[in-house]
């Protein structure tokens, strides 16, 4: 006994709310002598059995909570019992030992609290410091929470209010955020938790959450972070714990104890009582069971003492899933039950009573009184509880739960718990609402509309295996017009941004067909232009294109997605026709951002540059103010291309990996995936080879073996230029014919494709691709696309042709706004000027293109033109130049930079670029030395050209 008091050393210290939890039972109130001779006293001091044997993780978790200047995240798993909650609420205490402030959330079974009920939780304490978040943050965490009426905000708004706000209070005293059963919190909340979870890091919040393994692991997000697994008690451990807290039982009972309890310091404690209460042979279950069930039946065994009236105050609680005390009260007096009911279960430490909180001491006891109850006594509970809780939605869902056959007037109250769920955001939230809804619905055609609006919420939320489950469950035949429009839309937005099944296409025929009549019209446009975006994504048949401009040639010419549709369509033949519609289009769409990212690929495609830049910003301004940051992302990804096409270099690049960071914050993996091989083409143009072969690598493990015609086309295209670099001229071909399954990539990259071939000793290859390519041009009547086919040609021709399409190419580069490909076109016109001994005609093309490529930071263009003046000649050659200040800033602190410089303020800067306010403080001091500055006034002087327009 010594040893185990050595052992346990201060652990029962401070915990003596705990010891009261312990069996009181009096060792002469059962006959033990029948269980044997060896029954030992107990000792005076009884150990806290959940936290036994426990001093590795002790130490781990204290060393988390004990950080000073930084925080940390960590999930505690491990089954019902194990200990999950007393390692938690030991690390808070020694957090609030050192001078931390606690915030607690508690996870409840059941469907009943509403979207960011848990993060209100949480951060209520917080919220008299609100007012310091940037003003978007604010207004999207207060309408998440339903203290303000607003615009449904986005859940990266929310997340990022979250953390803003803990940010502030951790600035006054380190944090410790308590997260007990994470499994079952909100959906919303998880996420959100996940997202703080991983920006604590460099702030004083240390994020402790407990977990059940296997519990719907799909939906956890934070399961990602590191995880502390608790398993069972060693058995030299158990043994240990036994004698002690079964010190009065005989050796036979204390070893059926161990062998039933599998180390589980919750069953140990509690087949220890029952042994108690009943024997051994009437209260340990069979072993063939779990363990949880065990324990389960083990609390179901105590329900059965208990008075009639108790018993059914228990099973109310039960079906109240942690609502107010008050409210349980109130519907427990319509089932004529009072205080006196409450008093048993007390004493017999069935459940607490905390101020408004009535909790059960484990959710193991709520899960017995729910499977002790018959179905009558269940409905009986929901029915009294929703009529105590009248006018909240609480009651909403205590309706549903009571009801055993299709309601539509419960169907529909439950959709509008969905409806006002998505106006806060609680996306998730509003889809189980509304699948529900659907369930209890009476008819096929209200039911199939309610599943689409819940796959339409589960998308928008990022469930997209969620979403396209419940798009399989409606009923296309019995739907209605607009209902099958939407599952058409929601399908295509899904196979775009995630990388579903894309809908076939007799089910679209058949959707189409059910849309007769001029009246409908515009619905059959609006699936025809969604379709013809994703074709123009994915590389599908001319006679699939050919037939869906066929159907759109029939429609009313006078709607401009219709337009669209047929500009993303467009042969070469009827291009020159279709381009000159395109800047018109832009104000008519202006008010949808959706459509003007279609106007922007269509503009591309007709090789509309400028039109194209613009549709892109503008649709990034729309998202933002609408709050749709996935979609943002995706405009922003768009723009970052058209910089890099510019010469913009590193404003591109700052767009690419900021769209990366988002989407990954937002769990988009197929948007991330073209942000990060839109960031591997910035990359390899600056000539930072590693950093574009880590985002090449990023992109196509997102991208999940996605045949997305977008990505393949960037990602080579990248690949093929860092190829080209480095002298794999082969390799740089193999990677650039792969793009052809993009023709508009393709054609931006005729150029380099033609150098590749031409290095690789295969110019004939490429001749065939070159004038098809001057074909498009001269349609498209583009500046740019025509300096690029010049320089191919220059490429291509003998030498007696050559300089003339180099001189054209940089005439027509002139007019096209991209310094970077005139640079380009001056570095191979030095090169070949060189090889024919003109010397000082070369060093002139040579001495201009590195300029533009030092104004740019493309270093390997730099090493490589470097290198060619001196081999004309130019001895006195300058040095590589070293890298400018703003090269060495990062994209983030480039983009905060330049929001600093066009004179917007912190706050405003943190709502512009999804930051917490205090990181755009952090960011800024960064950027102040390394610029040489000392004040925000300094900084559009010291960015120079990398001013933001």
């Amino acid at each position: 006994m010594h040893l185990l008091r050595e052992r346990l050393g201060p652990l029962h210290v401070g915990f003596a709310h705990d010891i009261s939890l312990l069996p009181t039972n009096s060792v002469d109130s059962v006959d033990f002598a029948s269980y044997g001779s060896s029954v030992l006293p107990c000792p005076v001091e009884t150990p806290e059995p959940l936290l036994f044997g426990r001093a590795r993780e002790r130490a781990l978790l204290l060393e988390l909570v004990g950080r000073r200047g930084s925080g940390g995240a960590l999930i505690i798993e491990g089954e019902a019992g194990i200990g999950k909650s007393a390692l938690l609420a030991d690390a808070v205490r020694a957090a609030e030992a050192r001078g931390a402030r606690r915030l607690t959330s508690t996870g409840l079974q059941g469907p009943t609290r509403s979207g960011y009920g848990g993060l209100h939780e949480l951060l209520h304490p917080l919220l008299p410091h609100v007012d310091a978040l940037p003003n978007r943050q604010r207004v999207a965490l207060l309408t998440a929470f339903g203290m303000v009426d607003g615009p449904s905000p986005d859940r990266l708004l929310v997340s990022l209010a979250a953390l803003g706000l803990l940010e502030e209070a951790a600035a006054r005293h380190p944090l410790v955020l308590a997260i007990e059963d994470l499994q079952w919190l909100d959906r919303s909340t998880v996420a959100v938790i996940s997202f703080i979870s991983l920006h604590v890091s460099s702030v004083p919040i240390t994020v402790l959450c407990t977990v059940r393994p296997g519990v719907d692991a799909d939906t956890l997000p934070a399961l990602g972070l590191d995880r502390l697994h608790l398993a069972g008690l060693s058995d030299d451990d158990a043994r240990e714990l036994v004698s002690v807290l079964g010190c009065d039982l005989s050796d036979l009972a204390r070893r059926r104890i161990l062998q039933e309890s599998a180390g589980n310091p919750l069953a140990l404690r509690e087949f220890i009582a029952a042994v108690r209460q009943r024997g051994p042979a009437g209260s340990i279950l069979q072993t063939r069971l779990p363990i949880t069930k065990r324990l389960e039946r083990t609390f179901l065994d105590r329900l059965g003492p208990l008075p009639t009236g108790s018993r059914s105050l228990l099973i109310l609680i039960a079906a109240a899933n942690g609502a107010d005390f008050h409210d349980v009260m109130s519907a427990a007096r319509t089932l004529d039950l009072t205080l006196e009911d409450l008093r048993p279960l007390e004493e017999n430490d069935l459940v607490s009573v905390d101020g408004s909180d009535l909790r059960f001491r484990h959710p193991l006891i709520r899960s017995a009184a729910e499977n002790a109850a018959s179905t009558t006594e269940w409905v009986d509970a929901h029915l009294a509880l929703a009529s105590a809780m009248s006018g909240h939605d609480s009651a909403v869902w205590h309706r549903a739960a009571a009801t055993i056959e299709r309601d539509e007037t419960v169907a529909g109250e439950l959709e509008a718990v969905g409806r006002r769920a998505s106006e806060r955001g609680a996306l998730p939230e509003a889809a189980f609402a509304l699948e529900r809804a659907a369930m209890v619905s009476r008819g096929a055609s209200q039911r199939s509309r309610r599943l689409v609006l819940a796959a339409e919420s589960a998308r928008s939320a990022g469930l997209t295996s969620e979403a396209v489950e419940l798009l399989n469950r409606a009923d296309w035949a019995e739907a209605d017009s607009d209902t099958r429009t939407q599952a058409v839309l929601s399908r295509v937005i899904l196979a775009l941004t995630a990388g579903a099944p894309v809908p076939r296409a007799v089910e679209i025929a058949a959707v189409l067909a059910s849309l007769p009549g001029e009246e409908h019209g515009p619905r059959r446009i609006k699936i025809l232009w969604v379709l013809a975006v994703l074709m123009r994504s994915q590389h599908v048949t001319v006679s699939s294109w050919q037939d869906l401009r066929d159907k759109l040639d029939r429609e009313d010419e006078r709607n401009p997605l219709r337009t669209v549709a047929l500009a993303l369509l467009a042969p070469l033949g009827q291009a020159a026709e279709t381009r000159g519609d395109l800047p018109d289009l832009v104000p008519r769409l202006a008010d949808d951002p959706l459509a003007l990212v279609s106007l922007a690929i269509a503009s591309e495609s007709l090789q509309d540059l400028d039109t194209a830049l613009t549709c892109w910003g503008l649709a990034q301004e729309g998202f933002h103010k609408s709050g749709a940051p996935a979609d943002e992302m995706q405009a922003i990804r768009g723009r970052a291309h058209l910089l890099m096409l510019r010469g913009r270099v590193r404003e591109g690049l700052a767009d690419a990996e900021y769209a990366e960071r988002m989407t990954a914050e937002m769990h988009q993996p197929l948007l991330q995936s073209m942000a990060a091989a839109t960031a591997a083409r910035g990359h390899s143009l600056l000539g930072d080879f590693a950093a574009a072969t880590a985002a090449l690598m990023r992109s196509a493990e997102l991208a999940q073996d996605s045949q997305m015609a977008l990505i393949v086309a960037d990602a080579r295209w990248a690949a093929g230029t860092v190829a080209l670099a480095q002298h794999r001229y082969r390799d740089a071909l193999i990677e650039y014919t792969h793009m052809t399954v993009h023709p508009t990539r393709s054609l931006w990259a005729i150029a380099d494709r033609t150098e590749a071939a031409v290095r690789a000793g295969r110019p004939d290859d490429l001749r065939k691709n070159v004038e098809e390519a001057a074909v498009a041009a001269a349609l498209y009547r583009s500046p740019f696309l025509s300096a690029l086919v010049a320089r191919s040609r220059a490429l291509l021709a003998d030498d007696d042709a050559a300089e003339s399409y180099f001189a054209e190419a940089l005439a027509l580069g002139a007019l096209s706004e991209s310094p970077l490909e005139v640079a380009r076109t001056q570095l191979l016109f030095g090169e070949w000027l060189r090889r024919q001994k003109r010397r000082k005609d070369a060093c002139a093309q040579l001495t201009a293109a590195l300029d533009q490529f030092e104004t740019v930071g493309a270093q390997a263009f730099i090493e490589r033109a470097t290198q060619e003046l001196r081999a004309a000649g130019q001895v006195s050659a300058r040095p590589t130049a070293p890298s400018t200040a703003v090269q060495q800033l990062t994209p983030q602190e480039l983009q905060v930079a330049q929001l600093a410089a066009a004179g917007l303020s912190n706050r405003e800067i943190a709502d512009r670029v999804y930051l917490s306010h205090r990181t755009v403080s952090t960011h800024l001091y960064k950027v102040f030395p390394k610029l040489g500055i000392s004040s925000r006034g300094q900084l559009r002087h010291a960015l120079g050209g990398a001013t933001s327009d």
